[in-house]
């Protein structure tokens, strides 16, 4: 009998487990999922978006979903998007800054993308005097016209 009121305590407090810090929901079976198939981005990307949209506060979603979820917007042409991802991913990762400002700079447009292209205007030919002497077209035998001496 003694031993029934220490077994029942353990076995209580054994049950009452700590919640996990994060919130994973699934992430690393639609990661799986998407290795095994290239194609579902978009699926990805819409569990992705699911994820941090269940959590507005931020509070238990876990280090690198925005950043992640950034990159899917990024690679799917969503860079605007993509950017508040990763500045918002940066704000709760500080120690992120240093690879979310590249990513950041990565979506902004580039000089070629949005300045005009310039039209070069044909270079004129220089005036060059006719001279009167032709001048001799060299032949394929170096050793042509040599004297043997």
């Amino acid at each position: 009998m003694k031993y029934w009121i220490p077994l029942v305590l353990a076995l209580g407090l054994g049950c009452a487990a700590p919640k996990a810090r994060y919130d994973w929901e699934g992430y690393d079976d639609h990661l799986y999922a998407l290795m095994k198939d290239p194609g579902g981005l978009e699926a990805y990307g819409k569990a992705l978006k699911k994820q941090v949209d269940r959590h507005p506060d931020n509070k238990r979603l876990p280090p690198g979903i925005h950043a992640e979820y950034g990159y899917v917007l990024y690679t799917t042409g969503h860079k605007p998007e993509a950017v508040a991802q990763f500045t918002r991913e940066k704000a709760l990762w500080p120690e992120s800054a240093q690879i979310m400002n590249r990513m950041i700079e990565n979506c902004a447009p580039k000089v070629a993308e949005t300045a005009p292209v310039k039209r070069i205007e044909a270079i004129p030919e220089p005036d060059v005097p006719a001279t009167s002497t032709p001048v001799a077209e060299p032949s394929g035998d170096p050793a042509q016209g040599l004297e043997a001496k």
